[in-house]
């Protein structure tokens, strides 16, 4: 089945929902879209030469400077 198929399939079943459940869908797909842009975003920003001057070893001095911070993770 072709994208644009189930896109027409989709729109198909929620014509047959109630109003209350297509409005859960709708936020369910707006939160995708915003993980997903929130991905991309996070992606672009690790790539950029700001990032990678920041983690790279001439910056190892902060290391020592956090080095007494709690765990994070």
């Amino acid at each position: 089945m072709s994208v644009a198929q189930m896109k027409r399939e989709v729109i198909g079943l929620m014509d047959r929902m109630p109003e209350a459940t297509v409005s859960t869908v709708y936020d369910f797909v707006q939160f995708l879209t915003e993980r997903q842009d929130h991905d991309r975003w996070a992606h672009a920003q690790t790539q950029s030469a700001a990032y990678r001057d920041w983690v790279g070893a001439d910056n190892d001095v902060y290391d020592e400077v956090f080095a007494d911070a709690p765990e994070t993770r």
